[in-house]
């Protein structure tokens, strides 16, 4: 699991796995689980998968903020569900449409961020601080491309703003910035992406989700905070706030960070480092005292945290078990508790296979199972070979393709009178180890049965 707990470095905290189906607990007030209810759940409920076409397909992602949540299946196709003012209200997954081949997703308080394979940005949800960076206030109910970014590896949607790094380690921010939450040694609101100057070689940069500070995780395995630090959540003692990156003492070795409301977790050696606010017990070390600096809590093999948006927070141990601690209101720990709060870490039940991920929202949990790790992302080439996909299944073709970084084009079906080839690929264009620049359309004619008896 040490390889495992590596690679997360190079993740964004809600990106790069394939699993089976998710689960959902705690608040469910505007349809954020996505199983057609609004009722709220004390225990994990069982959600399933992201639609998808001929089979539901595998998941990629699912990431809850506020009041919605989305997702992404396998096949790079993002879905929306709960509520988000002008692009969703629906209490089931909705495609959304007019995108490439989507491979991590992080959504904010009012608005989402999709990275595609490409290395492109796109946003779309509420522009009132400019946090879609296309320059203007104008809010988009369905995605655009964000100017001026290209070899992005990661992106991270905030509270009316947002951050991006690309390949060659730089963070580049834009959106709200009235506390020096992007970093760029200013309190200037930036329609626009605009690279930081006081940090590199980043692996992630995260902006809070529902606060104004954020924090990136360098390949060295320091830890860098900047924005508000009213409660402490920056690490670094009492200044009030940083307006350019900062080092967190105390903190080696780390192979994630996340900020949430008003406080932040690392994780490093399986150890969870919390610091900030500690209302309801949400740093995990058995206190209610805020923390200016990091402390290392009782919670070990963890290689995943996540701080959450309000007062719940919870950790993915390399086993696979969640654990939640912090504010319990609507049932958000998930365990069945009726406390208010619990201090300290305890076991999620009832998950029927090991947890890979989790994301945390205002109240609202959501845990993909069945699932292992992708390689950790690279640069993707600009071009690819065409794989072969005659003869395979056409649920196992199409997979094959879009791990590919190509996309499905037209599907033809015609009719095998003798049902040699019964849903089998027949033929495909371009031909197999034709190369083409990635996302190209590759067309596949798939075999189906007469509508009479075979021979």
């Amino acid at each position: 699991m040490l390889a495992v707990v590596a690679a997360l470095a190079a993740f964004t905290p809600e990106s790069q796995w394939t699993g089976a189906k998710f689960w959902a607990w705690g608040l469910n007030s505007s349809g954020q689980f996505g199983d057609a209810s609004t009722e709220d759940s004390p225990v994990p409920t069982l959600v399933g998968r992201l639609p998808g076409r001929p089979h539901a397909a595998r998941i990629r992602q699912v990431a809850t903020g506020g009041t919605f949540s989305a997702g992404i299946n396998d096949r790079g196709v993002v879905y929306v569900w709960g509520d988000l003012p002008g692009v969703v209200s629906s209490t089931t997954p909705r495609e959304v449409t007019g995108l490439p081949f989507i491979s991590s997703l992080s959504v904010g308080d009012r608005h989402i961020l999709a990275l595609d394979s490409d290395g492109a940005v796109w946003a779309w949800g509420d522009n009132t601080y400019r946090h879609l960076g296309d320059g203007t206030t104008v809010g988009r109910p369905t995605p655009i491309q964000v100017p001026g970014l290209t070899g992005v590896r990661s992106v991270s949607a905030g509270y009316r703003y947002s951050l991006a790094v690309t390949a060659d380690g730089a963070v580049w921010a834009w959106g709200h910035n009235g506390f020096a939450e992007l970093g760029d040694g200013t309190t200037v609101n930036r329609p626009t992406p605009v690279r930081l100057t006081g940090i590199s070689g980043v692996l992630t940069a995260h902006a809070s989700r529902s606060g104004v500070h954020s924090a990136a995780l360098r390949s060295d395995g320091t830890v860098w905070t900047w924005g508000s630090n009213t409660s402490g959540q920056l690490g670094i003692g009492a200044a009030p706030r940083s307006y350019v990156p900062v080092r967190v003492p105390g903190v080696v070795d780390a192979q994630m960070v996340l900020p949430g409301e008003r406080s932040t977790f690392a994780v490093a050696g399986g150890r969870l480092y919390a610091w900030g606010d500690n209302t309801s017990g949400r740093l995990g070390d058995g206190t209610t005292l805020p923390r200016r600096t990091p402390v290392v809590t009782p919670i070990a093999n963890l290689t995943w945290a996540d701080p959450g948006t309000g007062g719940t927070s919870a950790g993915v141990t390399a086993d696979g078990t969640v654990l939640t601690w912090g504010d319990n209101t609507h049932g958000a720990l998930g365990t069945g508790s009726t406390a208010p709060y619990e201090t300290t870490a305890h076991p999620v039940a009832g998950l029927t296979s090991r947890v890979s991920t989790i994301s945390v929202g205002r109240s609202t949990t959501l845990a993909l199972v069945g699932a292992q790790p992708d390689p950790t992302p690279t640069a993707p080439p600009a071009t690819v070979p065409v794989p072969d996909v005659t003869g395979l299944f056409e649920d196992t073709a199409i997979t094959r393709i879009t791990e590919n970084g190509l996309t499905v084009g037209a599907v033809t079906y015609w009719v095998d009178r003798l049902c040699n080839e019964v849903d089998q690929v027949t033929a495909q264009d371009p031909a197999p180890g034709v190369v083409v620049p990635r996302g190209h359309e590759v067309d596949i004619t798939v075999a189906v049965a007469p509508d009479g008896p075979c021979p």
